[in-house]
């Protein structure tokens, strides 16, 4: 009985290892192969993963076309009053929610290079905004009125120009607690009847006679802490001369003024062969200064572009077709400059 029972044992102790050799044994011999996965599972997988992908890229489309890219003016850390794109939801009143970015402490600052603010007054409140029959009529709380002295042409230009960028409204009065404002209080500028003539950054050219003179604006380079560069417009008052784009090469070749904060993309040298304005274009022909980079090849991005801003701006022209002696040789960054260049719809945009 006793031997029976040892046996027993023994068998049920050897059981494991009998069993584990079945199982766990060579893989060549023992394992089972793994089933492919039924006809059509890889294909489903796969039209799922594309229709994801595509659902995604639509829901980005839609989101892109609730948003409007918007040109609003802020004020940068030298103290000139730039433009700078923002993105916003495309909704009724955007004008009205363009005014409210302005006002320091806003939202929008955030999403701003660094040394970029709001021009308006903080706690300024927009009270209501109507465009009729190309003006726009922006009422603002009494907070509006509570700002320094020399900020006073700053913020005149902010609203007049961020206004006057939407294709409805030419011209802006200002009420502030639902009355007409005729003067700012400080520096008694007119706040009826603003449009983009007025200029925006106002100097005064060197030895200018004020009584026969004309503004140009011209656009120069500006720095931010972060390094970030962006383009400054400057409204300079010169001697009248009946050749406007004439005068802004002249102008623009001669930079900004000393002591500004501000630089030029071209060079002192550089040589203007011939300006004409035919049918919505201005064709500029230039010496081979333009080509400064790449063994004297290529141009600057900037330096074409504040050609491209400035006589467009002065002239009416849509775009500039630009050759070097003559010839359509000149490219940016590795692109040729073989079409006309049309000016840009946005100044400054987010992705600076």
């Amino acid at each position: 009985m006793r031997v029976r029972i040892a046996c027993t044992v023994l068998v049920l102790l050897l059981m494991p290892f009998a069993l584990t050799g079945c199982l766990f044994g060579p893989e060549q011999e023992t394992s089972a192969p793994i089933d492919p996965p039924p006809a059509g599972v890889e294909e489903k997988y796969e039209k799922q993963g594309a229709q994801k992908e595509s659902e995604s890229k639509e829901e980005a489309k839609a989101d892109k076309k609730s948003q409007a890219r918007v040109q609003l003016y802020f004020l940068a850390n030298n103290g000139y009053v730039v433009p700078y794109a923002v993105d916003m939801p495309k909704v009724e009143g955007i004008a009205k929610e363009a005014m409210n970015m302005l006002v320091a402490g806003s939202e929008a600052e955030s999403r701003l290079p660094e040394g970029f603010r709001g021009v308006l007054p903080k706690g300024t409140k927009v009270k209501g905004l109507n465009i009729q029959d190309g003006t726009a009529t922006v009422d603002f709380s009494k907070e509006f009125l509570s700002y320094r002295t020399e900020m006073e042409k700053k913020i005149l230009d902010a609203v007049t120009w961020t206004l006057t960028g939407f294709d409805s409204v030419e011209r802006v009065n200002i009420w502030v607690d639902g009355r007409p404002l005729a003067k700012m209080p400080k520096g008694k500028s007119p706040a009826q009847g603003l449009t983009r003539n007025r200029g925006i950054n106002l100097e005064l050219a060197e030895g200018v006679n004020i009584g026969q003179s004309m503004p140009v604006t011209l656009y120069f380079l500006g720095q931010a802490p972060d390094n970030t560069v962006y383009y400054v417009p400057v409204t300079r008052m010169i001697n009248r001369s009946d050749d406007v784009a004439g005068s802004v090469m002249q102008q623009l070749i001669l930079g900004p003024k000393h002591g500004s904060g501000l630089s030029g993309a071209l060079a002192e040298t550089l040589k203007v062969n011939k300006l004409e304005v035919k049918d919505k274009t201005v064709l500029a022909d230039f010496g081979g200064q333009l080509l400064q980079y790449g063994k004297g090849k290529s141009a600057s991005k900037d330096a074409i572009q504040t050609i491209v801003l400035s006589l467009t701006e002065n002239t009416g022209a849509d775009k500039v077709k630009i050759t070097v002696n003559g010839k359509a040789e000149a490219n940016v960054e590795g692109k040729p400059l073989d079409k006309a260049v049309n000016r840009p719809e946005i100044v400054n945009p987010a992705s600076l």
